[in-house]
């Protein structure tokens, strides 16, 4: 048996969701972007948000066919309001892929080499769909703690049991 605990389209609309919370939040509190941390080769949470952004605007690219953007090629500035800029652009390109994908292009196969961990990357683009959300909420719970721990508490929480757009 199989069941659906929730769209593609509702992971998305989640995405959004937070990335508004989150992008609310550094307008409030702009030195929470300067937390340092090393996650994912970053040197502060706000290149952490960037890289966020960046990947999913990279594999969003991967998921309409298009040819993929080298990451220095999306600005020399990894900040929030460039993570945010490219939070946008990626939102529409997956939303572009998910309106117009029928259940075959989901099964359509993808094969790429990681530039952070080198390692060959392949499944189908339903799984790099999914991986675009779950890659968010995962360094998202890693941005709350770090920036908890520094004195910025989100507050709100953070499980995706507390989602207003996934029921």
């Amino acid at each position: 048996m199989s069941h659906s605990a929730a769209t593609l389209e509702d992971l998305l609309a989640d995405y959004e969701t937070t990335s508004a919370r989150w992008e609310v939040f550094f307008i409030a509190n702009p030195g929470a972007a300067l937390v340092s941390t090393d996650i994912a080769g970053s040197k502060n949470i706000g290149e952490l948000v960037w890289h966020i952004y960046a990947a999913s605007f990279r594999h969003a690219q991967r998921l309409l066919g298009e040819e993929v953007s080298e990451v220095e090629s999306l600005g020399a500035v990894h900040d929030i309001p460039a993570a945010f800029a490219l939070k946008d652009a990626a939102v529409g390109k997956v939303r572009q892929f998910l309106d117009t994908a029928a259940e075959s292009t989901l099964e359509e196969t993808f094969e790429y080499r990681s530039q952070i961990t080198q390692r060959l990357v392949s499944g189908t683009k339903r799984k790099l769909c999914l991986h675009i959300m779950v890659h968010a909420i995962r360094h998202w719970a890693q941005i709350g703690t770090q920036v908890r721990l520094a004195g910025y508490p989100p507050g709100w929480p953070q499980d995706i049991v507390f989602s207003d757009v996934i029921r």
